[in-house]
């Protein structure tokens, strides 16, 4: 598969994860660590083991992978911990502007630790679909109760600029395992030890009145989050791999904020400025092709 496909197919994917999850959030009376081990629980590591094995599954184990996959169940772990709290307060296009900030620093840790640079091109994508990023979240916010939101929660913002940090960090982390193991390898691997990650860090939160807590209701969005989010970070593999550039690839997935403003206005009633709406999408569809364009 083309990895332009690929990751189309993954923007797509993560960004009903994103409208799911805020969607979930807000109903959500388990701890906030429950939701998303959960959903990789029944949706991402299930997803990833059925994958991993149709694909090649080699395997080059070193001291070092083992640290990688350490790394990256941990810092996964806090980072969707941190997000599923954050995105609680926040509305989710607001939320996930916050988020850009990961994509800074990939590329700076993406070209230090990995050697990974941005060509003038992509460069130039990577500038459209940022500015589509930063227009679309500009626009002003409405609650769904119809009541203005002028300040956003101090603690909700910090939760959320943490939960960029990490996720960047996991996510060079993957890209550095990626160099020891084979696409169906990581699926089954990477995917299990960040499930593992997140199930150690929800059982803090495991006592007689949580496990009540844990309706049929909960247990089914968190499954939906899960699969969607799990065949969204396959292709995102997929992609990673077929681009070889975690720099470009963290740039292109910009074109998701736009997306997920749209999604947020049509499904969660979240009000956004139509001429920025339209205005974002059309920058963010621009920086797509350029990006995409070999």
């Amino acid at each position: 598969m083309p990895w332009q496909l690929a990751i189309t197919i993954s923007i797509i994917a993560i960004t009903a994860t994103s409208l799911v999850q805020r969607h979930h959030s807000q109903k959500s009376l388990v701890p906030p660590s429950f939701p998303p081990a959960l959903a990789y629980l029944l949706g991402v590591a299930p997803l990833g083991i059925v994958a991993g094995l149709l694909l090649p599954h080699h395997v080059q184990w070193t001291p070092w992978l083992i640290f990688l996959l350490v790394l990256i169940a941990a810092t996964g772990a806090f980072a969707n911990w941190f997000g599923f709290r954050a995105i609680k307060h926040l509305p989710v296009t607001r939320y996930q502007l916050i988020g850009q900030f990961k994509t800074i620093i990939i590329i700076g840790l993406g070209w230090v630790v990995l050697g990974e640079t941005l060509s003038p091109q992509q460069l130039v994508s990577a500038c459209f679909l940022l500015a589509a990023a930063f227009l679309a979240a500009s626009a002003p916010v409405v609650k769904i109760d119809g009541a203005a939101r002028t300040n956003m929660r101090t603690t909700a913002i910090v939760l959320a600029i943490a939960a960029g940090v990490f996720a960047a960090i996991s996510l060079v982390g993957e890209k550095a395992a990626l160099g020891h193991m084979d696409i169906g390898a990581y699926l089954i691997f990477g995917y299990s030890a960040q499930t593992l990650g997140m199930l150690i860090l929800a059982a803090k939160d495991v006592n007689k009145q949580t496990i009540h807590q844990l309706t049929k209701p909960e247990v089914s969005w968190a499954a939906m989050m899960g699969l969607a989010n799990g065949f969204g970070g396959v292709m995102y593999v997929v992609a990673l791999v077929g681009s070889d550039n975690i720099s470009l690839i963290s740039a292109i997935t910009a074109i998701g904020l736009p997306l997920l403003a749209l999604g947020a206005y049509v499904i969660l009633k979240e009000k956004e400025h139509q001429k920025l709406l339209w205005a974002s999408l059309a920058l963010g569809f621009i920086g797509l092709l350029i990006g995409a364009w070999n």
